[in-house]
Parts: C-alpha cells; structure tokens; sequence
C-alpha cells in the first residue's frame, strides 16, 4: 500500500495542472485519482505504532506426563505425574507481557509465573513442587485480526524446585545468583484472544493458551527430566500508549 503523502501529492498536482494549463481533464481522472489518495489514508503505513502492558490472572490445567528421574548411583526412577496449579493460593498464578505494535502486528516479551505441585507422590518422591515459579519467558509475534488476536512464541523456563527424593531434600540454595532459580528447559506457546476497548488507555485482554515445555531440574545427587504441555484461560487489564 502507497505513502498517504503520495496520494496527497497526486491529488494535489491534479489540480495546479488544471488551473495552470486552464485545460479540461475529464472527470473520469479525477474520479480514478481520487481512490488512490483515500486508499492512502487506509493503508496499514498509515497505522499508528504503540505499546501495551498488560497484567492477567488465570486458571492453567497440566495434561499427565512422564519423568524420569536419576540420583547418584541408585536405579533411576519413573513416575507418571499429574500436576496441580493451585493459581490462587500464593504466590500467585500469573503473566505480564509488553509488546511494541506496529498497527496490526506487534512483537512482545511475556512472563509467565506458573506453579506445579506434584499430587500423585510415592514413596521415593515424597514431595515435588515448583511452586516459587515455573517461569516461561517468550518472544512472542503477535498479530490481530478482526476481534481476535493471534500469538505464537517461543524462550525458556526458569525454575524453582523443592523436592525430597528418596529422604533427600534438595537444598533450595544454588542456582542463579544463589536463590534458588534454574534455567531449565525450551518453552513455546500459542495464544487466541480479544482484546477489549480502545488502542490508547485501559482495555480488557481475554486469552487462552496453550503450552509446551521440557525441562531438567536439580534433585539432591541428580536430576529430573519431564515435560508440561497445558491449557491456560486468563483475564486481566492493559494499558496501550
């Protein structure tokens, strides 16, 4: 689509051409020139940029996986977990992503602060949770079309475990800067939702999304390694500016 200086132009020099050469130019031009300026006007280069926060709550469901897990010199252990969120019991479940758009498509960073608490323990995994966050960090492109906007993304997982694994409980020390997070695995992502209100000021984002992750976390003496795939329903506020 053309530059809305272009059309402007074109019209513009339709009408000195006219009132110098004093010369009829039929109207049919006029009429064919007239489009490509209001064309201008409505092309997607004449779309206004901006950015957007937006803070949202949410209730996650984790589909059961499998986990493998290795500790010392000990046989390595299987398990098939199920996992719960517990989203409102704190900390609380929830993401906050800002995007740069550029009328109807945006690029945006997002955090996702998930929690997992194992509910299906045995007696070698007494107890497993990341519950001080599963934290997905994506780039996301994200592009909106009629009511709806469309997000693919993809980045990592930073954890926090807490687990007692055959009566060893894993220090919660360690890692990143020494509080207890770990960069532990690929994560993508897939997102429909609406965005409520105006482009500047307050709106409404309603989202679900879907997620895939796998990960390694620390043990005591070893590690663990499954995935997380998961539906995710969220509702918050934004801001656009």
């Amino acid at each position: 689509m053309g530059d809305p200086d272009d059309g402007i132009a074109a019209f513009h020099g339709l009408i000195i051409l006219r009132m110098r050469t004093r010369r009829y130019i039929p109207r049919r031009a006029i009429l064919g020139i007239v489009p490509i300026a209001l064309l201008s006007f409505a092309s997607p280069s004449f779309a206004e940029s901006g950015w957007a926060i937006e803070f949202l709550v949410g209730v996650p469901f984790s589909f059961p996986s499998s986990m493998a897990i290795r500790q010392g010199e000990a046989p390595d252990l299987r398990h098939r977990p199920r996992f719960a969120s517990r989203s409102f019991n704190r900390p609380l479940y929830y993401a906050v992503r800002i995007g740069k758009w550029d009328g109807s498509d945006g690029w945006e960073l997002e955090l996702n602060h998930d929690k997992l608490y194992l509910v299906n323990p045995t007696r070698e995994v007494e107890y497993f949770a990341i519950s001080h966050g599963f934290n997905r960090i994506t780039l996301n492109r994200a592009t909106e079309r009629g009511d709806l906007v469309w997000r693919l993304g993809a980045g990592v997982v930073i954890t926090h475990p807490e687990n007692t694994v055959r009566g060893r409980r894993f220090p919660e020390e360690g890692g990143i800067l020494g509080m207890g997070y770990y960069l532990s695995g690929p994560t993508a992502m897939g997102a429909i939702g609406a965005r409520i209100g105006p482009r500047e000021g307050p709106f409404l984002p309603l989202e679900g999304m879907g997620t895939a992750s796998w990960v390694r976390v620390p043990v005591a003496g070893g590690n663990v390694d499954f995935a997380v795939a998961g539906l995710h329903g969220l509702v918050g506020t934004g801001y656009g500016w």
